[in-house]
């Protein structure tokens, strides 16, 4: 079968405009507040106190996944209700949760659930240690680890395109790079507002304790493919599927091939579900014949 249209869910975000807000609850008529309201007593945040103008949750690591998250699954509930339709999907680290959710494997709440458990687990095994991710720009791969030699924990966990990457490692380890980065040359560095080195290979250490979490919950077959960014394969099984959110948290992420390959299988148009345009903006890195929309932006429903 041809497939032409991906969607893809952005991990979190990195600013609300309003816009997105709007697009959901003003022009689709869609109950998003409700469902924050919902999910804050599911789990007992108080993201049902965001404020869209204030962006006062961008700081706060679990409560801007689990919002990101709702944003996602409410503009895939659009797209349902639109009769929009992808051949396939793929999530982009933290954004695997929304992917699974449209390809229906799970149900809204189990995604908030593994959200949380998974979060609360990386940040037990991490203790008081201090992590740090970064965003480099300007060197390819080779270079990259050759500037990062010496520092112990720190590593490739994200590839964004032939010279865009993301590293993570120890706090104290990846902050010195920066200025080590800039004296090479790099065109952009930013830290993230994240600590949990998620993609990390330390975590494969405790591959047991984030199976029993997804151990909890209910998978099922999903109604399409999912392509990994870990490493390109399409899934639907869902024994697949549970054993990808594991890995999810463990292993690196290629964003750049993963786009590349659909790309090369026939895939025309990529759009982004979520409240954000990062993937959009990380896609301008990519070379290839498709066309690339982000939904936040209003145009595609």
């Amino acid at each position: 079968m041809h497939k032409e249209v991906a969607y893809l869910f952005p991990a979190f975000a990195l600013k609300y405009t309003g816009k997105e807000y709007d697009l959901i609850s003003k022009k689709h008529n869609f109950d998003i507040d409700g469902r924050i309201a919902e999910s804050a007593q599911l789990l007992e945040l108080s993201i049902d106190s965001f404020d869209i103008h204030e962006n006062n949750f961008l700081k706060s690591e679990l409560e801007n996944q689990i919002l990101s998250y709702i944003f996602s699954c409410s503009f895939s509930d659009i797209l349902y209700k639109e009769s929009k339709r992808a051949d396939m999907v793929s999530g982009f680290s933290m954004g695997l949760y929304s992917a699974l959710y449209h390809a229906k494997s799970i149900d809204f709440n189990t995604g908030l659930y593994l959200i949380h458990d998974m979060y609360e687990a990386v940040k037990g095994v991490l203790k008081e240690e201090k992590y740090a991710m970064l965003s480099v720009v300007g060197f390819n791969r080779d270079d990259l680890e050759d500037y990062i030699i010496g520092s112990d924990s720190v590593e490739v966990v994200i590839q964004n395109g032939d010279y865009s990457f993301v590293v993570a490692g120890i706090e104290n380890q990846v902050l010195p790079l920066m200025d080590k980065f800039l004296d090479e040359g790099a065109v952009h560095l930013s830290l993230f507002n994240l600590s949990s080195p998620y993609h990390a290979k330390f975590l494969l250490n405790h591959l047991t304790l984030f199976d029993s979490i997804t151990r909890k919950y209910h998978f099922s077959d999903a109604s399409l493919p999912l392509v990994s960014m870990i490493d390109q394969r399409e899934i639907q099984e869902a024994d697949e599927l549970r054993l990808e959110v594991v890995k999810n948290v463990s292993q690196p992420m290629n964003y750049y091939r993963s786009i590349t390959k659909m790309n090369d299988n026939g895939v025309k148009q990529f759009v982004e579900v979520g409240a954000d345009t990062s993937l959009l903006k990380s896609s301008k890195f990519i070379d290839g014949d498709f066309k690339f929309q982000a939904i936040a932006r209003g145009k595609y429903i």
